[in-house]
């Protein structure tokens, strides 16, 4: 290939990856999807909302920014100077949006047949930047209305809550898109110093998937980052994490919502990490999750069949380098039962042998489902975007998950202390 492109190929899923890494440091990653109508185009930083203590690349000084300004930016840059960036994709026939975590940032748009116009407009879109105060004053008002949306919101009460119980620094603690005070003291100053700083093409992404040509993407990639170029830097980008206590803030938070079915999350507060061990904990949580919570579970029958859990019980795993937690969720109209019962069963799981043939059916089901998930666009780019940003091989998943032991669920198992566990109850 003349763009001089690393191919990475995967033999059991059948796929192949293509990476290139431009002159500005920008990594670009595109996974052919021969035969398949849709293509979808994503351009990311790694910058989320725990990202609030940094150098800033213009003076070369440690600062420390309001909450919520990483998704205040996502807001903002899809107002461009006299157009909103929706509308412009919309009249296209582009379906495009973007969404903001606490460690990453991502634009995008899905098309079928208008390829090369949605990734020249999502280039420009993301390097555009159009900040004045007028127009940071009026998204103050539209975020800050979001903002109460969610805290009458009982899903996002209970999950926040649970993460205000288990951590005492972190800002994990504080929703994405900061709080009513947070945002109030965002200015233009303040979104350009971090524009510049962790959207410089050193720290961003960008991620391909669908029927596309390689090297024609590549070149019409460059050919549109370089009329940008005046905004970018290789400079690397510097952030500082906090010393989180490894002990819980408190044990239990109730809230009163008026609910009829009450919500339930009980949190444990886990050691974050190395890169190599988070994809594997990923997957390890993920096989507990099926062999000892689904709907086909031994305690999840029992629950249900005696009224104490209504639809599900989730368990999940969520960390990078600063953080890491479980959160198990559910809802209930007997919360001290559900409560008392998960509480119990996760020390019994703990103790007691594992079954041999459930850890090896669980093992081969979720080795099938990477096999099916390999024909749905939307895995794909998640695999690319995870491995990104906990900087493992594309395939690094597959490998792990094939290697897994039932000595490996009994290791983490154990990780799960009573005594950094918290629970959050929506009433």
């Amino acid at each position: 290939m003349k763009n001089n492109i690393e191919i990475i190929n995967n033999d059991n899923l059948n796929e192949s990856i293509y990476k290139k890494v431009l002159e500005n440091g920008l990594e670009v990653y595109i996974c052919v999807k021969k035969g398949f109508t849709k293509k979808i185009g994503m351009f990311g930083t790694k910058y989320g909302s725990i990202n609030n203590d940094f150098v800033d690349s213009s003076t070369g000084e440690r600062i420390n920014v309001p909450d919520g300004v990483a998704h205040f930016l996502e807001h903002k840059l899809f107002e461009q100077e006299g157009a909103n960036a929706l509308d412009l994709f919309s009249k296209e026939g582009i379906s495009s949006n973007a969404y903001t975590s606490f460690d990453q940032t991502v634009y995008y748009f899905e098309t079928i047949d208008k390829f090369k116009i949605g990734l020249e407009m999502l280039i420009k879109l993301v390097k555009t930047p159009y900040f004045t105060e007028e127009n940071v004053q009026k998204e103050q008002g539209i975020i800050g209305q979001e903002i109460s949306m969610y805290d009458d919101d009982p899903n996002f009460n209970v999950y926040f809550n649970t993460l205000r119980a288990m951590y005492i620094k972190h800002p994990i603690r504080i929703d994405i898109a900061g709080t009513i005070d947070s945002i109030s003291k965002i200015d233009k100053e303040i979104l350009y110093k971090c524009y510049n700083t962790f959207y410089n093409s050193n720290n961003m992404f960008i991620v391909i998937v669908g029927d596309v040509d390689v090297e024609n993407t590549i070149d019409i990639i460059n050919e549109n980052i370089k009329l940008y170029e005046n905004v970018n830097n290789k400079d690397k980008v510097i952030k500082f994490g906090v010393d989180e206590p490894k002990n819980i803030l408190q044990k239990r938070i109730e809230k009163d919502m008026g609910l009829y079915m009450p919500q339930v999350s009980i949190g444990y507060k886990l050691e974050p990490a190395q890169k190599n061990d988070r994809i594997k904990i990923e997957i390890i949580a993920d096989i507990v999750s099926d062999m000892y919570f689904s709907k086909s579970s031994n305690f999840f029958e029992i629950e249900y069949n005696k009224g104490a859990a209504n639809d599900t019980i989730d368990f999940s795993y969520e960390g990078n380098k600063d953080f890491a937690h479980i959160i198990i969720s559910t809802t209930s109209i007997n919360v001290n039962e559900i409560e008392k019962d998960i509480f119990e069963y996760i020390e019994k799981i703990k103790s007691e042998e594992i079954d041999t043939e459930l850890f090896e059916n669980t093992k081969r089901r979720k080795i099938g489902e990477n096999m099916v998930a390999s024909e749905n666009l939307n895995s794909s780019y998640r695999r690319i975007i995870d491995s990104i940003l906990n900087e493992n091989t594309i395939y690094y998943d597959i490998e792990v998950l094939s290697n897994i032991r039932i000595e490996d669920i009994k290791d983490f198992l154990k990780t799960l202390e009573l005594s950094k566990s918290v629970i959050s109850i929506v009433k």
